[in-house]
C-alpha cells in the first residue's frame, strides 16, 4: 500500500485526551469562568484555555480474560461500534501500519474484526472509517493509538466507538446577530489534502449565513471574512445536542483584503543537520483571537525533511515540529506572506526517553489500555501537555522516546479506572533514559436521572459526562465516563475518581454542571437528580451552574487571580473583587491542588459553601462563598 501524504481529521495535534485536558495545562493568561464550561463562544470574550478537540474514536478495555497465548501468530481482536448505540458497525475499514507500511482489515456483520499483524512488534492504528461515522484518521505516521504484537499472543475484547456524522446546522453572524453571507468556514485541524480519509472541511455561507457541517465534540470552527475580524467556535455537548453552531465574527479591526499567505521550511537534526521526513508541523497564528494554542494548518515534511503550509492568513505564526525519536522543536514570528514565502529551519534535538510499566492497584495485574500523558512541568499550576500515547499491550508496558528533557509530570488512565495523580520525573538527555511506573485503583459509579425542570418528565437521550479535568476523569477513553439517559431517563456512569463535575446536554434543553460528585474508589453515589431547562423558542442553550461566579487566572506559582464577578453571584454577595488572589480552597493551598484541582474544588452543589483563602491589598483573610445556581 502507498504512503498516503496526509491523513483526514488530525484534530488539533492529536490530542488523544479530547475535552479532559483544558484545565490541566492552561498557560500564562489563561482564564477559565468557575461560573461555566470553558469554551470558545466567537471572536470577542471567549476564554483563551479551549479545550483540545476530542478524537471521534473512543477505545473501551479488553475483558479481564482477554490476553490469551497459544502457538500461532500475533491477533488483535474486538469490535467497531457506534458511539451512540453501541451496536456493531458492518464494514468499517481498520487500517494499521508500522515502519510506513500499513495492512488493513474489515468488519463483519456484527462490527467484528480479527488483525494478525505481519510482524510483532509495535503497530499504529492509523484509521478507523465507516460510511455515515465520523473518521479516526489522524496524520499519517502520527497516530496517538500504539498496539504492541507478540507471537502466539491475542488481544481479545478492544471495542473501538465511532461517532455519528450527525449533520450540525451552522450559522455564521456579526456582533448584531445579523447573518453574514459568503463567509468562508474552515475546519480547524483538518488535512486539506487527505489522501487516505477525505474529510470536508471548508464551506460558504449562504444568504441567510448558513452552512451545514459534521464534526466531533472538541471541534474547532474558524469563519472569516474581508471586512471582518476572524471568529472561532468550539462544538460543545450543547451544539451536538441541539444540533445548531453559531461562528460571530468581529467589527472591524484587523479587518482588510482577504489575502492568503503560506509557510514553508525545512525540518532537520540538531546535531548534523540531516533532513527529517514524516515530521508534523503545525502553524498557530502569534495572535490566536483569543482561542488559545489551535492550530490553524499543518503539513507533514516530505523525504527531505521540506513542508508547506497553504491558505492561511497573513501575519506572524508560532511552528511546532514533532517526530518520533525527536524532541519538539519550534520556530517563532514566521510570517505567512502572500508573495515570496518565508522559509523557516526548524532543528530537532534528539529526544528524551521514559519507559515503565502499569499495573493495577489491586490486583497487581498489568493494565491494557491505559494512555500516558507527559507534561513539562513549568510550575505547580502551569503544566504544559508534551506527549500523549494510547498503549494496547499486554505487559501493560510503554517506552516514549520524543521528550524534551527536564522536569516533567506524568499521568496515567485507564477504562474503568481513576487516573493517576501527577507523577513527577525528571527526563535525562539521550541516550539516558528514566524509568516510571504506575498503579491505577478502581472508579466510582454514578446512577441517577436527568428530569425536566418545568414537568418533572424524564428527558431521553440526555448526554452525561464528566466535565472539567483531568483529574475528573476515569479515563482519557470517554465512553467510560459519559453515559446515555434511557427511555425513563435513567443512567449509570462508571469511572468516576474521587471528586468530580457532571455536565448533562440534552436536546431542546438548557445544559447543566452538577459539581462536587463524591464516591469512594469502588463506591456508588446516587440516585443523582438532575433537572433541566427547557429551552423557549429563539432562545439558545446555555449552560446552569452550581457555583460561586467567578472567572480565575493562573497567578505565579501558587494563586489564582479573580478576572471577573458574576453579578448576583455567591462570590458577589462575599465581597470578592477582581484582582483577587485566590490562595486556598477548604484549607487545601491552591498549589497543592493545582489549576484543575482548584477549579473543581470551588465548584460543588447548590446551597452549600465554599471558604477561599484570598489575598488583597497584601493582607490576607478567610472568605465564606455561597454556592448558587448561576444560570449562563
Amino acid at each position: 500500500m502507498p504512503r498516503p501524504r496526509r491523513a483526514g481529521l488530525a484534530l488539533a495535534l492529536l490530542a488523544i485526551t479530547a475535552a479532559l485536558l483544558w484545565a490541566w495545562y492552561a498557560r500564562d493568561g489563561s482564564t477559565v469562568s468557575v461560573r461555566s464550561p470553558p469554551g470558545v463562544t466567537g471572536a470577542a470574550g471567549a476564554p483563551r484555555a479551549a479545550p483540545p478537540p476530542r478524537l471521534p474514536i473512543l477505545l473501551a478495555a479488553p475483558s479481564d480474560a482477554g490476553h490469551a497465548t497459544a502457538p500461532g501468530p500475533a491477533a488483535f481482536e474486538g469490535r467497531v461500534v457506534s458511539a451512540a448505540t453501541r451496536m456493531g458497525i458492518p464494514g468499517a475499514e481498520l487500517t494499521f501500519s508500522r515502519g510506513g507500511a500499513a495492512s488493513s482489515v474489515r468488519t463483519g456483520p456484527e462490527g467484528a474484526f480479527h488483525f494478525e499483524p505481519a510482524t510483532t512488534g509495535p503497530w499504529l492504528l492509523a484509521a478507523v472509517t465507516a460510511p455515515g461515522y465520523l473518521p479516526f484518521a489522524p496524520e499519517w505516521g502520527h497516530s496517538p493509538v500504539q498496539l504492541t504484537a507478540e507471537a502466539g499472543r491475542t488481544v481479545r475484547g478492544i471495542e473501538l466507538h465511532l461517532a455519528p456524522a450527525v449533520l450540525l446546522a451552522g450559522r455564521v453572524e456579526d456582533p448584531q446577530g445579523a447573518p453574514v453571507a459568503d463567509a468562508e468556514v474552515r475546519l480547524l485541524g483538518a488535512a486539506a489534502e487527505a489522501a487516505l480519509v477525505p474529510v470536508p472541511d471548508r464551506w460558504i455561507t449562504a444568504a441567510d449565513g448558513t452552512f451545514r457541517a459534521a464534526a466531533p465534540e472538541g471541534a474547532v470552527f474558524l469563519a472569516r471574512k474581508q471586512g471582518f475580524s476572524p471568529g472561532l467556535t468550539e462544538v460543545t455537548p450543547l451544539s451536538l445536542a441541539h444540533g445548531r453552531l453559531v461562528i460571530v465574527i468581529g467589527p472591524g479591526e484587523g479587518s482588510g483584503p482577504a489575502a492568503r499567505g503560506a509557510l514553508t521550511g525545512r525540518v532537520v537534526t540538531r546535531s548534523g543537520g540531516a533532513a527529517v521526513p514524516g515530521a508534523l508541523v503545525a502553524a498557530t497564528p502569534a495572535h490566536a483571537w483569543g482561542l488559545g494554542d489551535v492550530p490553524v494548518g499543518q503539513a507533514t515534511t516530505d523525504a527531505d525533511g521540506r513542508f508547506r503550509i497553504a491558505d492561511l492568513s497573513l501575519g506572524p505564526y508560532r511552528l511546532e515540529a514533532r517526530a518520533e525519536g525527536y524532541a519538539p522543536g519550534r520556530a517563532r514570528g514566521v510570517a505567512a506572506a502572500a508573495g515570496e514565502e518565508e522559509a523557516a529551519e526548524i532543528a530537532l534535538p534528539e529526544g528524551g526517553r521514559l519507559r515503565g510499566c502499569v499495573h493495577d492497584a489491586g490486583s497487581g495485574a498489568p493494565v491494557a489500555p491505559f494512555t500516558v500523558m507527559v507534561f513539562t512541568r513549568r510550575s505547580a499550576l502551569r503544566l504544559e501537555l508534551q506527549r500523549a500515547l494510547s498503549v494496547i499491550d499486554p505487559s501493560g508496558c510503554y517506552a516514549l522516546d520524543d521528550l524534551s528533557p527536564g522536569p516533567a509530570v506524568a499521568v496515567f488512565s485507564a477504562p474503568g479506572r481513576a487516573a493517576s495523580p501527577a507523577l513527577p520525573v525528571d527526563v535525562p538527555t539521550a541516550p539516558a533514559e528514566a524509568v516510571l511506573d504506575a498503579t491505577v485503583g478502581r472508579g466510582g459509579r454514578a446512577t441517577g436521572v436527568v428530569r425536566d425542570d418545568t414537568t418533572g418528565a424524564p428527558v431521553a437521550g440526555a448526554r452525561v459526562s464528566v466535565e472539567g479535568s483531568l483529574t475528573a476523569a476515569a479515563t482519557t477513553f470517554p465512553v467510560l465516563a459519559e453515559a446515555v439517559s434511557g427511555p425513563d431517563g435513567a443512567f449509570v456512569l462508571d469511572g468516576l475518581p474521587a471528586r468530580s463535575s457532571l455536565s448533562v446536554a440534552a436536546d431542546a434543553h438548557h445544559g447543566r454542571i452538577v459539581g462536587g460528585v463524591e464516591v469512594a474508589p469502588g463506591g456508588e453515589v446516587g440516585p443523582l437528580e438532575v433537572r433541566l431547562r427547557p429551552v423557549v423558542p429563539g432562545e439558545q442553550p446555555r449552560w446552569d451552574l452550581a457555583g460561586v461566579g467567578v472567572g480565575v487566572a493562573v497567578a505565579g506559582d501558587d494563586a489564582l487571580v479573580v478576572t471577573q464577578v458574576a453579578p448576583g453571584g455567591g462570590a458577589a454577595e462575599a465581597g470578592l473583587t477582581a484582582g483577587d488572589l485566590l490562595l486556598e480552597v477548604d484549607g487545601r493551598p491552591i498549589s497543592e491542588l493545582g489549576f484543575a484541582g482548584a477549579v473543581n474544588a470551588i465548584r460543588g452543589p447548590e446551597g452549600t459553601a465554599v471558604v477561599l483563602r484570598i489575598r488583597r491589598d497584601g493582607q490576607e483573610r478567610d472568605v465564606t462563598v455561597p454556592r448558587r445556581l448561576v444560570r449562563g
